[in-house]
């Protein structure tokens, strides 16, 4: 368009420079058609910007990580005249689903439309614009353009893969045991503390007959656990610095390894304490698998944008000893020392706690300085610390090992 510009205003300066000196019916009618063509071409431009019509519609609103979403959209011209020039832009084609999509042109003939559905593969978790951002008119001369901006783009949102573990590291005796991995023993038989829906691979044993033959559902009984295994999970909500697509990356890691260590916490019926701060204060207690979709859905649109840092809840909860009894799972991608003096201070106080860290750095980088020796240092003192890379690392490997 730049070039176009200079074109036109040397061919304006030499049609008026030849009036000027010449004079007479040619160079002036050649001046006037010169100066009436941009006001034309503007005009017909206009109308096209006025007259024409667009659609587009996804064949789903959510979808879990990995799934693909089908885009639709079509612009129409339903007038005699041409449309010469058009540009459609797209919102996320420079991050969210850059490579996935492109901005396209093309023109109409009259009474034409042009519909193209694309494909789009959802990679992260999150609550993402879609869809058509601009449609953009250039006149025949390439002199100017008039774009038309989406005021309301379509949404899409993404939820986390649920990664189901086959087991975790917790510790399950706070008096007389070290660490142990959860198992189904450990619990007083004779004590009924919950009673569920049966679910694909539950002991015939737990099955509670009476209740099943009153409900006509087979429901299961969830013994009390001698053990005493509870579980809080703190889940640090601060952005990092670096850049939109890095950022993705890593919440949608923090996240999966959430969502995995909650399901298996409440599938194996421990009980949760859901801890973080989102412009308040959340503490959200789940005892059973019932409650895991309310929390998922939470945690599948929780945005990173605070302030408040994680060793500040952690010692809110420490000081003043409001989990007595607990493993304490903190989820975080901003490791420093504040945080590391107060995981300390937790762990010498009786409290068993674990850093489930995921680090900026792909799947075969190392963790940079104060970050490695932190996860070197805090082992010596009985806290674990599992490392998640934000490529693509095998979270599953990792949280069970």
């Amino acid at each position: 368009m730049k070039r176009t510009r200079i074109l036109y205003a040397c061919f304006f300066a030499a049609s008026l420079a030849y009036a000027y000196f010449n004079g007479g019916t040619v160079p002036y009618m050649l001046l006037y058609s010169v100066i009436l063509l941009p006001v034309i071409s503007f005009a017909y431009t206009m109308i096209i910007y006025c007259r024409f019509k667009y659609e587009q519609k996804l064949d789903k609103k959510a979808v879990t990580k990995g799934e693909p979403v089908n885009l639709t959209f079509s612009v129409s011209n339903e007038d005699f005249l041409i449309y010469p020039y058009i540009r459609v832009s797209f919102y996320g084609e420079e991050s969210t689903f850059q490579s996935q999509i492109q901005s396209c042109s093309f023109s109409l003939k009259p009474f034409s439309k042009k519909t193209r559905t694309v494909k789009l593969r959802c990679r992260y978790r999150g609550r993402y614009e879609i869809g058509i951002k601009a449609i953009e008119f250039v006149d025949f001369f390439g002199l100017f353009s008039l774009r038309y901006r989406i005021a309301k783009p379509r949404h899409i949102t993404v939820y986390p893969r649920i990664v189901k573990l086959m087991g975790f590291h917790l510790k399950t005796d706070f008096i007389s045991e070290s660490h142990a991995i959860l198992s189904n023993k450990g619990e007083d038989m004779t004590t009924i503390s919950d009673i569920r829906k049966y679910e694909y691979g539950d002991s015939l044993r737990r099955i509670h007959w009476k209740l099943t033959a009153k409900t006509s559902e087979i429901m299961v009984k969830k013994f009390q656990s001698t053990s005493e295994t509870n579980a809080v999970i703190m889940l640090d909500l601060r952005r990092n610095s670096y850049d939109s697509g890095k950022n993705i990356m890593i919440e949608d890691k923090v996240i999966e390894s959430v969502v995995a260590v909650l399901y298996f916490c409440l599938y194996n019926w421990i009980p949760v304490n859901m801890v973080f701060y989102s412009g308040k204060l959340y503490d959200i207690h789940a005892k059973n698998y019932m409650m895991f979709h309310e929390i998922f859905e939470i945690l599948s649109k929780v945005e990173f944008n605070e302030t408040v840092q994680l060793k500040d809840l952690l010692e809110l909860y420490a000081d003043n000893t409001l989990i007595p009894r607990a493993n304490i799972l903190l989820f975080t991608s901003n490791l420093d020392y504040g945080l590391c003096s107060q995981v300390y201070k937790t762990a010498d106080s009786g409290l068993d706690v674990s850093i489930i860290y995921t680090s900026p750095q792909d799947s075969q980088g190392e963790a940079d300085g104060a970050e490695e020796d932190i996860l070197r240092s805090l082992p010596d003192i009985g806290v674990r610390c599992y490392r998640i890379n934000s490529g693509d690392d095998d979270i599953e490997k990792i949280l069970e090992g």
